[in-house]
């Protein structure tokens, strides 16, 4: 079974309320249920999936999304961006326990981007900002307008500070003499 790890548009792939898809296999979905139970939808009822046979044929998908948002090594961010045990994102144990399908869901629409690599590293460092500075003290949603604020505050210092270009002497171009 090949599976791929991509957005699925429910307007394509119709699923019942409440579940996850996380790719496809062939032409139809890969969706979960509440329960955690694989099913393939697309083409009338969800059809039952074998858990085993999905959960050992997930790896190479997982490896191919987290392989886009982290080109040089992906378990350690997947594990920390995602708070994973570090064991759960080996082969073995993806072959044996999937993944979570918000999980699945969420490496599958973020990888599937020509800037995937840049996804990536701004995920783990908005994780690692978030697990220092706001979470836990504040819930993680509530974290979220303190998160915004502080990354457009930055992005403006960025910004701001680029926007005459270099200023090492050595490195100066023709912009910088006006």
């Amino acid at each position: 079974m090949e599976i791929t790890l991509q957005y699925v548009s429910p307007e394509l792939w119709s699923r019942p309320e409440g579940w996850t898809a996380v790719g496809l296999i062939g032409r139809q979905a890969l969706a979960y249920d509440p329960e955690r139970r694989p099913f393939l939808v697309g083409e009338g009822e969800p059809q039952p999936l074998d858990a085993d046979e999905v959960n050992a044929s997930l790896y190479p998908a997982i490896e191919a999304a987290a392989s886009r948002l982290w080109p040089s090594g992906w378990a350690a961010p997947l594990s920390d961006v995602f708070k994973l045990d570090r064991r759960a994102v080996t082969p073995s144990r993806i072959g044996k326990k999937g993944l979570p399908p918000r999980v699945l869901r969420a490496l599958a629409s973020l990888a599937d981007d020509d800037e995937a690599a840049s996804r990536g590293y701004l995920l783990v460092a908005l994780a690692r900002y978030v697990d220092r500075y706001s979470y836990p003290r504040q819930g993680l949603e509530e974290s979220r307008d303190d998160v915004r604020r502080d990354v457009d505050a930055c992005m403006d210092a960025l910004l701001d500070a680029r926007r005459r270009g270099p200023i090492f002497p050595s490195r100066r171009t023709e912009a910088d003499e006006d």
